[in-house]
């Protein structure tokens, strides 16, 4: 074909001639021709030629469909409105693509070939080109249509996906521009095909470079295992004539490309290797072509045709034994369909060499097919641990303090972020560093410049970015929600996701996540990590529409009466506690519509997760805050601060507790509202504080006024639940008589209002103050058929245990223990810490088997430090010290009567003090240590008055007794 002047033209400006010896510059930002006008002139050339070259290409496969595209997004240049500069760097590079698609459209017209001749590398560009086309035309269209505040908001997006293509196109001609005799190749091919061989390539289409050698890692700390790891895989499949095949994988920012730096420039690796050692970047790669090119120059060779070019790499890795590093390897391989398989082929093809031994290292999870990985296979890359996040600190600025702690711990000991905070500190204190991370969170840690190595956002951009995550948008819509919950989603939990989330394939996206490094499986749990979330959360990457989905499943949630909910739903509200936690702050501060519903949810939420032993108090804290800065019903903050006073009570803290009690008290006494039932309320709380401070009195006191008030207001639930707080005040003064007819008054008022769950506690209160046994069984029973219909799983759980404590008192042991490990299953399912550690503790009390009663008591007291339960720590070291007397352990069985008497202080416990020392006091006196003896029974006798317990005062008598009249005869001796 006889091209006319334009063409000509055309030709010249780009410095596109098939037979240009050179590549031409791609990388530059400046107009070809120094200038604006220029710039404009090529791409009007571009298009005219096009126009004219078009109707020849229209037949020719693979070209037609990526001309016709170039066409119609020159055309569309007029319609930029906003980041014109970038735009015009891709539009002048879409001319240069266009110079050398007309130039091979004319050379397939000349040879008259046809789609199969094509080579392999060259469909795949094209194709690649096509990609890349659409889907610059459709980011066109996009700018074009939005308005013009939302262009504002979206300018950064735009523009990063303007700057992606710029990269992509640079890869695209770079490989196009590898094509240094595209007429001498195709002239070749037309030969092939009338049988004539074609003859060798000759040296003067090779180019040569000297290659550039690996460096070694100035910083390196943390990875001296994986380091180990890859050394021997690569020395042993040296020794073994099996070159090692070794994939290093992870998220962005842990350290991946400096590990394998470590790896190639290690001693013994040069010592095995010498100057055969490659390290070839492939971050701007992004099809096989350009990756054959990348690894050529990285050779020190460079061809003038793909196939041409493998076989002169071919030769040079075959000449002597090398390792190669193909570093960032998921941009030329995260591609789609025939893309990737271009690139796993040429992969298999260097593999395949026997002189070869291969790092790849990518961003992910997923390593490449078609190769064999050398086993046991390299595991993902994790975070540092502390001690070498803080040396990787120090080797870059010596200020490391409290606050770079803080910090470091924070990001969790990624590397990459821990590398850029340390060297923000070069010139910002950590303290200044942490407050701007609690401000900005991740949108701070970058040097300035948009690269993966100096930017944590840009990082972590570019995995959510991936072609794999493009290839499936709704596994971004699951990060959004992923980054929501803090616990993520338990394996458990996937169904019940699943009924949420209706329109989403959720094990597909979660796939996708997890090959993308974005999501781990941590433990049971699918989860972010800390800095992804923290991104995902400041960029919104969450739809509106699955946002409001689930802000409304936890609200709901957290709205759920714990002790009425089925067993499964119960599980379900432990098992999202943290979840739900987060979603009610995120709600908190923001302008949510139902305020009501939401202050409410988070009254009931607080009682929940005090009950199962998790005593934070933030978010209710937070909530009286917020209520105390807007005008807010008094009833709805008395309310809150109650919820705050009962997790002080369920915390074993005392003081605040009844602090909070107090406060409550006095606002409804000053309340204009005259809110009988809430001040009884309060009352009935500050009842439950006296009490277990042993102010058995003011307890009393504190309960009757409750009682009144809630008969004024004729609340018959809240008179059933304070006579019910009698029957339990009376049972712990052993006035039996008032117990039994309180708890018969509250089961009367229960049945009143239908409160089934009521009614078996006030069973169970029965079972556990009848001195006739086979009436207390029997309450027990009923309390327990209760609490079966009111699905309250703790509650049973707690009437097993009360059959267990009823059994051990009658000395009958196989029934209590069945009725302990009853107990103990029933708060398992429940996840009912400090039940579980009371079971565990009745166990202890009544088993005869001496070591297995000391690993229940163990096991009771590991239990109750995790519900921070002072009261049962107490109990338990109690139980051991009881334990270590019998067996005669003396020095045991002081230590744990110590310990248990110090936990008693803390709690206030009278009772629990006395019985401490009431069992020093039989230690001593087993030690015939009868002063100490003496002075601790004493000390008892005076704990137990205090605590109205006649029993025990009678115990305290009768043993310093026997004290005393040892001690007269030892006088008398």
């Amino acid at each position: 074909m006889q091209s006319n002047s334009l063409t000509k033209e055309f030709r010249r400006m780009f410095h596109a001639s098939q037979r240009s010896s050179q590549p031409v510059p791609i990388h530059s930002s400046e107009p070809i021709g120094g200038s604006v006008d220029v710039a404009m002139t090529t791409i009007e050339t571009s298009l005219a030629a096009l126009k004219e070259a078009s109707s020849l290409m229209s037949k020719i496969p693979y070209i037609s469909p990526v001309a016709g595209l170039l066409l119609q997004v020159l055309t569309m240049r007029d319609e930029i409105k906003q980041n014109k500069e970038e735009w015009g760097v891709v539009m002048r590079k879409l001319g240069r693509v266009a110079s050398l698609v007309v130039n091979v459209g004319e050379s397939c017209q000349k040879y008259n070939l046809e789609e199969n001749d094509l080579p392999p590398g060259l469909r795949s560009i094209l194709r690649s080109l096509q990609n890349e086309l659409n889907g610059i035309e459709s980011l066109l269209k996009q700018s074009a249509e939005i308005g013009y505040i939302r262009k504002a908001l979206l300018r950064k997006d735009l523009l990063r996906k303007v700057k992606q293509y710029d990269g992509e196109l640079s890869n695209v001609l770079q490989t196009f521009q590898a094509e240094l005799a595209l007429d001498a190749r195709f002239e070749q091919i037309a030969e092939r095909r009338k049988g004539i061989p074609a003859g060798p390539s000759g040296p003067s289409n090779v180019i040569t470079s000297i290659p550039q050698e690996p460096r070694s890692p100035q910083i390196f700390f943390g990875r001296d295992a994986e380091l180990a790891e890859i050394l021997h895989m690569i020395l042993t499949g040296i020794r073994g004539s099996h070159p090692a095949r070794i994939a290093i994988l992870g998220p962005g920012g842990y350290g991946k490309t400096t590990l394998a730096n470590a790896a190639l420039t290690h001693p013994q690796v040069q010592e095995q290797f010498g100057g055969a050692r490659y390290f070839v970047a492939c971050e701007s790669v992004f099809s096989s072509g350009a990756l054959l090119v990348e690894l050529a120059k990285t050779l020190g060779i460079l061809d003038g045709g793909s196939d041409a070019s493998w076989s002169h790499i071919h030769a040079a890795l075959s000449s002597k034994d090398s390792i190669i590093c193909l570093d960032n390897f998921e941009s030329p391989w995260d591609q789609a369909g025939d893309m990737r398989d271009s690139v796993e082929e040429l992969l298999s093809r260097v593999t395949a060499l026997n002189s070869v031994t291969l790092l790849i290292t990518m961003r992910g999870t997923m390593r490449p097919g078609q190769t064999l990985w050398t086993k046991p296979t390299l595991a993902p890359l994790k975070t540092l641990s502390q001690g070498a996040a803080r040396e990787i600190w120090e080797e870059i600025e010596q200020n490391y303090d409290a606050a770079a702690e803080e910090l470091i711990k924070a990001v969790d000991y990624v590397p990459l972020a821990v590398s850029l905070l340390a060297h923000l500190a070069q010139a910002t204190s950590p303290t200044l560093l942490l407050k701007e991370w609690k401000q900005s969170q991740t949108k701070f840690i970058q040097m300035g410049q948009t690269h993966r190595l100096s930017n944590l956002e840009y990082s972590i951009q570019l995995s959510i970015d991936s072609g794999r995550m493009r290839a499936n948008p709704p596994a971004k819509d699951l990060l959004g929600i992923l980054s929501m919950l803090p616990d993520g989603i338990h394996t458990s939990q996937l169904g019940r996701f699943k009924e949420i989330l209706v329109d989403m394939d959720i094990l597909s996206d979660l796939r996708t996540l997890q090959q993308c490094s974005l999501v781990h499986v941590i433990g049971e749990r699918y989860q972010t990590h800390p800095i992804i979330r923290h991104f995902c959360n400041q960029q919104e990457v969450i739809s509106s529409k699955y946002k409001d989905l689930l802000q409304d499943f936890y609200i709901n949630l957290a709205s759920s009466n714990s002790s009425e909910a089925q067993p499964k739903y119960h599980a379900e509200m432990v098992l999202e506690i943290n979840n739900t936690k987060a979603i009610l702050f995120d709600l908190l501060k923001s302008n949510y519509g139902n305020n009501s519903k939401l202050i409410e949810a988070i009254i009931t939420f607080t009682y929940f997760h005090g009950h199962i032993g998790d005593h934070s108090d933030k978010l209710i804290s937070q909530t009286v805050e917020t209520l105390q800065q807007r005008p807010s019903d008094t009833s709805v903050l008395i309310r809150c601060l109650q919820a705050w006073g009962r997790l002080y009570y369920y915390a074993s803290d005392i003081e605040n507790a009844k602090a909070k009690m107090q406060e409550v008290e006095r606002l409804c006494s000053s309340s204009p509202y005259n809110n009988s039932s809430l001040h009884a309320g309060a009352l009935k709380d500050l009842s439950e504080v006296y009490q277990l401070q042993g102010a058995l009195n003011e307890a009393e006191v504190s309960c009757q006024k409750a009682l009144e008030l809630h008969k004024i207001a004729n609340d018959v639930l809240g008179q059933a639940n304070d006579h019910s707080g009698l029957g339990d005040m009376y049972l712990r003064l052993s006035r039996m008589d008032e117990a039994e007819a309180s708890y018969r008054e509250a089961l009367k008022f229960h049945k009143i209002a239908n409160s089934v769950l009521g009614q078996a506690n006030d069973h169970s209160g029965l079972g556990h103050m009848l001195s006739r046994m086979d009436e207390a069984e029997a309450s027990y029973r009923e309390a327990l058929k209760f609490h079966k219909i009111a699905n309250d799983v703790i509650g049973q759980a707690n009437d097993h245990k009360g059959l267990g404590d009823m059994y051990l008192r009658l000395s009958r042991m196989d029934e209590a223990e069945a009725s302990y490990r009853e107990a103990l299953k029933f708060h398992k399912i429940a996840n009912d810490v400090l039940g579980q550690a009371n079971d565990h503790s009745g166990l202890g009390d009544m088993l005869s088997r001496l070591d297995e009663a000391e690993a229940s008591y163990r096991e009771a007291l590991k239990f109750h430090k995790i519900a921070n339960d002072v009261l049962g720590q107490a109990n338990d070291h109690s139980g051991l010290g009881d334990m270590y007397l019998r067996l005669s352990r003396m020095d045991e069985a002081e230590a744990s009567y110590r310990e248990a008497l110090k936990f008693h202080k803390i709690a206030n416990d009278v009772l629990g003090q006395g019985t401490d020392l009431h069992g020093l006091g039989k230690v001593h006196m087993e030690r015939s240590q009868l002063e100490d003896a003496r002075s601790m029974f004493e000390k008892a006798l005076v704990m137990h008055k205090k605590a109205h317990a006649p029993v025990w005062q009678g115990l305290d008598q009768k043993e310093l007794n026997i004290v005393l009249s040892k001690m007269g005869k030892a006088t008398q001796e």
